[in-house]
């Protein structure tokens, strides 16, 4: 790596040569070390973040690409540090929240302290129930450097907590915007739980492992709050959980009954719901899916039923609700709201409000390719209207 004489390396190794400088500057780069440690009166390994990561992960200790990345990004947060203080931008690390929970006894808690903590950290950033735009910018916002670098698949992110560089979160640079989005509300959940530990790397075959448990719980109710996913179904005609008899009280002794009519096709959640609502709130279809379930919003045969529709689902998304599929997007509010006309528009079609003809016009005036739209349409086959119509006794 030094590209030096191994008889060089010997003499550097008997203490008769010397490193110099770029020599010295290489092997920190590839070791991930500050070249200071190497000069104070005592040092201490523990103090580097990533030899404690990897000294409680032994099985990553041999993954050579791992190890260089991971000082890669220590050694960019390292320089990033260095050269705040040396341009005067140095900041104080005023590190997010540190809640200091008892330890997950099984996955049933671990997902409760996911979700509970979850709904605190919303109320704390003041985030409401809307869908989190630019989370990375949030994240930073609290102190903590974000990042996203190429890993192996297996691996979806990792966080740090250096002493002397802070807090930091890196995630895979190979996955899906969608799925790097819930990586890094993953990773965050991790620093507010699990900080430490000094640093852990989120892996696909430790999922079953409570930790793991619990910051996925924290990352699908962070992104995905209940109340929000409540209000973004009703917004598009889904009332669910919502009465479909009503009654007022009349004070001589009677009742006026309601009755909301076609309550099965009303509150039926089809495959472009659950992209709308992925892409609203900057999920994959997966993830929303089993958001759904948990929220008891969709039964598991539901969700199969819908997962089956995923292919699907990714051409639809990629075609209607990419904003590439839009030809004008002034503003970024302009789009969504051409997405929201969009979709309802659909629901209606499907509900049987609207033609297939009305359908073509409203796609029209959003500028959607109606070559596009009739790929789609035996998908969202038009229901008959019902023949009832609201009841008032």
């Amino acid at each position: 790596m030094l590209e030096i004489p191994r008889s060089a390396v010997v003499q550097v190794e008997a203490g008769n040569r010397s490193v110099d400088s770029i020599e010295l500057m290489k092997l920190s780069k590839e070791f991930g070390f500050d070249p200071v440690d190497l000069f104070s009166e005592e040092f201490r390994e523990e103090r580097n973040p990533v030899f404690a990561l990897f000294r409680r992960d032994s099985e990553q200790t041999s993954d050579n690409d791992l190890t260089r990345t991971v000082s890669h990004w220590s050694g960019l947060c390292r320089q990033f540090t260095t050269l705040e203080k040396l341009t005067g931008a140095d900041r104080s690390f005023i590190a997010p929240v540190l809640y200091k929970l008892p330890d997950p006894r099984n996955k049933w808690e671990a997902i409760q302290q996911g979700n509970v903590v979850a709904d605190y950290e919303r109320n704390r950033l003041r985030l409401g129930s809307a869908s989190v735009q630019d989370l990375p910018e949030i994240i930073e916002a609290q102190g903590v450097r974000v990042g996203v670098l190429p890993l192996d698949d297996s691996i979806s992110g990792l966080f740090l907590a250096d002493e002397q560089n802070g807090l930091s979160i890196l995630v895979n640079a190979r996955h899906s915007e969608q799925r790097q989005m819930f990586s890094y509300a993953h990773e965050y959940g991790h620093l507010l739980f699990d900080r430490q530990a000094r640093g852990e790397i989120s892996r696909l075959d430790d999922r079953g492992e409570v930790m793991e448990v619990r910051a996925n719980a924290f990352a699908a109710a962070f992104l995905m709050p209940e109340q929000g996913v409540r209000k973004f179904l009703s917004g598009v005609g889904k009332s669910l959980g919502s009465p479909q008899v009503q009654e007022v009280y009349d004070e001589e002794g009677g009742a006026i009954q309601a009755q909301r009519r076609r309550e099965a096709a009303l509150s039926a959640i089809q495959f472009y719901d659950v992209i709308h609502l992925a892409a609203y709130f900057g999920v994959s279809y997966d993830s929303a899916l089993w958001r759904l379930k948990s929220l008891k919003f969709i039964s598991e045969e539901e969700r199969a039923q819908l997962a089956s529709q995923s292919e699907i689902a990714r051409e639809f998304r990629k075609s209607f609700l990419d904003e590439r599929s839009f030809h004008v997007f002034k503003l970024k509010r302009e789009g969504q709201f051409q997405h929201k006309l969009f979709m309802l528009a659909l629901e209606a079609y499907r509900l049987g409000e609207i033609s297939k003809s009305k359908l073509k016009e409203i796609a029209d005036e959003v500028e959607v390719n109606s070559e596009q739209l009739y790929e789609f349409i035996s998908s969202v086959e038009a229901e008959d209207p019902a023949p009832q119509q609201a009841m008032v006794h």
